[in-house]
């Protein structure tokens, strides 16, 4: 029975999203209604993932620029930083899948030969 893998690694990046998505919610709240020194910290660690990805495709400067010239609200940015955080989990949980996938048409294929 073939292993349903792309469902498996959906499932895996869903469940790793509404985690990472909770965690920044809480983080978020915790800096505004409680602002402890760890809270800035674990901020700046929660937007490194957006941040960093957002950079590999040039997005972050003009929207870092937008922030600073005020065209953009801290609210949008969040939007902005909390879907490219999902895209991000569930690129990489495609690829995941992709080559877990090819792997294992490799491996049935070398035994479909090796038993022939």
């Amino acid at each position: 029975m073939p292993v349903p893998i792309f469902r498996i690694s959906m499932q895996n990046a869903t469940v790793l999203s509404v985690a990472y998505l909770l965690v920044a919610m809480g983080v978020e709240a915790s800096r505004k209604w409680f602002p402890f020194r760890w809270t800035d910290r674990a901020a700046l660690t929660v937007e490194w993932i957006p941040a960093r990805t957002l950079d590999w495709f040039g997005l972050y400067e003009p929207i870092r620029n937008a922030v600073v010239e005020d065209r953009m609200s801290i609210f949008a940015v969040r939007l902005v930083f909390g879907a490219t955080s999902v895209a991000a989990i569930f690129g990489v949980a495609v690829a995941v899948g992709a080559m877990m996938w090819a792997g294992r048409w490799v491996l049935v294929r070398a035994d479909r030969r090796r038993r022939a």
